[in-house]
């Protein structure tokens, strides 16, 4: 499955959610739930040419079912024959809708079921490498698509810098953008969340940190400027760190079941057993998904492992020799960033990890590609310091 996300400007939020006439008004229930001005285009160029689609938004997948708002009713939909519809065209390959997909219906005639036909392009796709007990089962479970931003969603009370880098890695690759949320507050014996906020910080760098409490709500305000109309937010992280109780104070209600608190960990109960997209107060839509235990990064993913480990890549090519290992040899930039501070071995090494694990999924179906694997990521290296001095110019 290629999970690269297709840079089509899906995004951008209507600006005038005022029904006309003809294909507006048909449209006009979709805008609660997220509705732009390029998707609202796909569709009535699709529909223009075949009337019988009906244009919605998958809402929640049970089985072989795919639950879809439309316009003016909702289906439970089978999507054997599904593909991915570009502008003249339609992939070869069969698409699996999933939760946050646009979608077209044709209705079924007598006892035939409702079929999504075509998934338009989508703007983000986040998924990971399924791991079961421990294993990799070797395919990719696709979690959400078509979104603006992910909430990050780890316990103040719990916080794993490790695993909060794999999350930021995920969320980089879909092509979303990763906002880290340290959820139950209220639970810290001191009242003080700056010291977890800035270990969180120090594992993601240049993406914002938020500190609430979905019991209370003490702040929660800055995460509405994300929920506006026509974005969309995915909430992820392990069972039992707060997310649909930060989900219930986001929708005014209580729209989740939330878990109690074990007293010996302070952490929550498992409560969300499935994928599904709901309507936020405000205009934007919340995609609440269940606890992910283990957090494994999709082949591909090498941009989205230099993203997230930005300070190590600038010193990657400086070092005395081509093929350094980083492992004490004289001339190592590495070796000199992390001995003056301005580089933690600890990232370093989770950097070294995750590429291993990368290169693994590269390379581990046909070794000749491994020299290929190194190349791109040297490129991608230099590519970003190059980035990074233009960009530094620029604020002189």
């Amino acid at each position: 499955m290629n999970t690269s996300p297709h840079n089509d400007n899906l995004d951008q939020p209507i600006i005038d959610t005022t029904p006309t006439s003809g294909s507006a008004a048909e449209l006009a229930n979709l805008v609660q739930y997220g509705l732009t001005d390029s998707v609202a285009a796909r569709f009535a160029s699709i529909t223009s040419k075949d009337s019988e689609f009906v244009p919605g938004r998958v809402a929640r997948v049970d089985g072989i079912s795919t639950f879809v708002h439309a316009s003016s009713t909702d289906f439970r939909a089978v999507s054997t024959f599904a593909r991915i519809a570009h502008d003249d065209e339609f992939e070869i390959e069969p698409a699996q809708p999933t939760v946050g997909d646009w979608v077209l219906v044709r209705p079924g005639k007598n006892q035939d079921p409702d079929e999504i036909e075509l998934v338009l392009p989508r703007s983000s796709l986040l998924a990971r490498k399924r791991v079961q007990r421990g294993k990799e089962e070797g395919d990719e479970q696709v979690l959400a698509a078509n979104i603006t931003t992910a909430f990050i969603v780890q316990a103040a009370t719990y916080f794993n810098s490790n695993r909060l880098e794999r999350e930021i890695a995920l969320v980089w690759g879909s092509g979303a953008t990763p906002v880290v949320v340290l959820s139950k507050t209220d639970l810290l014996e001191d009242d003080d969340p700056s010291e977890v906020i800035e270990q969180a910080r120090l594992s993601a760098p240049g993406v914002e940190v938020f500190a609430v409490s979905g019991i209370t709500g003490a702040g929660t305000d800055p995460l509405r400027a994300y929920t506006v109309a026509g974005s969309t937010v995915v909430l992820i992280g392990a069972s039992g760190v707060g997310k649909s109780t930060l989900l219930n104070h986001l929708m005014g209600h209580e729209a989740m079941e939330t878990g109690e608190i074990r007293e010996s960990d302070t952490r929550g109960r498992h409560t969300t057993v499935t994928r599904q997209l709901l309507p936020l107060p405000n205009g934007g839509v919340l995609i609440d998904t269940p606890g992910i235990r283990s957090i494994a990064l999709v082949s591909g993913s090498e941009e989205a492992l230099a993203k997230t480990f930005s300070e190590v890549e600038q010193f990657l090519g400086q070092c005395r020799f081509n093929d350094c290992g980083h492992t004490g040899e004289p001339g190592c930039a590495i070796g000199a960033a992390i001995k003056s501070g301005e580089l933690s071995a600890d990232r370093f090494e989770s950097y070294k990890r995750m590429g291993r694990e990368l290169e693994y999924e590269e390379t581990k179906h046909n070794p000749a590609v491994k020299t290929e694997h190194q190349r791109r990521m040297r490129v991608i290296a230099k590519n970003n310091r190059q980035k990074n001095r233009a960009k530094k110019s620029r604020n002189k």
